[in-house]
């Protein structure tokens, strides 16, 4: 009986030592504790392509001209979540035979990146024998690099444009393709912010040349300015159209970012002329320039650009304007013009003639002035707005509804 229980005893006590080893060297990791392999930071994936290839574009319809655009595409957003770039080399091998004999020269279009920060952008842009090539920018900080969109195509890096001194170049001939691997050369090269740290992704990246020359989506024959007091009257005309959803127009005042002051709607596809025009009211003093941002149905887009500078100048004599609304409710803009610079007095009255609020009561440059009025704590009703300036004196009636 004593060997049977310590036989017993035995077999006991080594389950539990197995068992307990098992434990140790198979534990179930917690759902909220994250193994070795989630924690590690995965890297973008993305696609570099060359596309848009066209001869000539909206400033420049010689034959001796080539543009096309660097695109970059995220295709695996779950994964790596957003792709901060931080920084790019962009070198291409082509066929320099499409000189024809002339001198080719290579550069930047200005303003044609999609990249919000100047300094991502690609640097130095030179010919090297039968390489096309595109330098490093400089060095980013986390958080400074543009988030690469997920939309295709993608963001687009730059538009490049490729010119001879001869009277042609060829598209057909160009035989582009990328430079992406030399034990000897420079070579394409893509960086991304993982975990806050500039990481090389060239090999995550797949890369493709769209060598199909491509029409411009929209031909334009003209496109011109006029100026009447401090309003512009933008005309433009297109000779054809292909998948054209419209145009956005673009104001900048002289060295200052552009922004979007309206929309005009295309006329999808089309071989007819087509004239469109655009009223850019109440400006301001000063000089400014125009684009157009022509999109397609596919979320492709080109710029024109308006060859001149817009110049508002100051008026030559003074003038109060209506406001308006009006009726109105709360707010409301009056408009004014002087044409020297001087001290300016704006006032607000009730149909007794008592004086309700001081609008303006300062120095003013000359120009054309719009000032907005909030009229909250105000009751419903007409009122009187005088505006004085040296010996200049105008009065308008304005009504509150409340």
């Amino acid at each position: 009986m004593k060997i049977f229980f310590s036989f017993i005893l035995l077999l006991s006590l080594t389950f539990n030592f197995y068992t307990s080893s098992y434990s140790q060297n198979n534990s179930v990791v917690p759902n909220n504790v994250k193994s070795e392999k989630d924690l590690a930071p995965t890297n973008p994936l993305y696609q570099l392509r060359v596309t848009n290839i066209v001869r000539g574009d909206e400033t420049d319809n010689n034959e001796n001209s080539l543009f096309f655009d660097i695109f970059i595409y995220h295709t695996n957003l779950f994964d790596s979540g957003p792709f901060e770039y931080a920084a790019g080399q962009f070198y291409l091998k082509f066929n320099p035979g499409i000189a024809n004999g002339g001198t080719l020269s290579y550069s930047i279009v200005p303003n044609s990146s999609d990249f919000t920060n100047p300094d991502a952008i690609p640097v130095n842009p030179t010919i090297a024998g039968g390489q096309l090539r595109l330098e490093r920018n400089v060095n980013l900080d986390p958080g400074e690099g543009p988030i690469i969109s997920t939309v295709f195509p993608g963001t687009k890096i730059v538009k490049m444009k490729l010119s001879t001194t001869a009277p042609a170049i060829s598209a057909n001939q160009m035989d582009l393709s990328w430079l992406i691997s030399n034990i000897n050369q420079q070579y394409s090269e893509v960086y991304a912010f993982v975990d806050s740290v500039s990481t090389i992704v060239t090999g995550d990246g797949t890369f493709f040349i769209d060598t199909t020359e491509t029409p411009l989506p929209v031909e334009l024959s003209g496109f011109t300015s006029n100026v009447s007091g401090n309003d512009v009257m933008l005309n433009w005309s297109t000779s054809s159209e292909t998948n054209n959803y419209g145009f956005d127009i673009e104001r900048s005042l002289i060295n200052a970012e552009w922004n979007k002051i309206g929309f005009v709607s295309g006329n999808g596809t089309s071989s007819s002329i087509n004239n469109y025009l655009f009223e850019d009211k109440n400006l301001n003093s000063g000089k400014y320039k125009y684009r157009l941002r022509q999109v397609d149905y596919n979320g492709n887009y080109e710029y024109y650009n308006l060859t001149n500078e817009v110049v508002i100048g100051t008026p030559d004599k003074f003038s109060l304007k209506q406001n308006y609304p009006n009726p109105f409710n709360p707010s409301t803009k009056i408009e004014f013009d002087i044409p020297s610079d001087g001290f300016v007095s704006m006032k607000l009255y009730d149909i007794n003639g008592r004086e309700v609020k001081s609008l303006i009561n300062e120095f003013r440059y000359s120009g054309y002035h719009t000032f907005e009025f909030n009229a909250d704590g105000l009751s419903s009703g007409v009122y009187y707005y005088i505006l004085n300036s040296g010996d200049f004196r105008s009065s308008k009636k304005l009504i509150l509804v409340k």
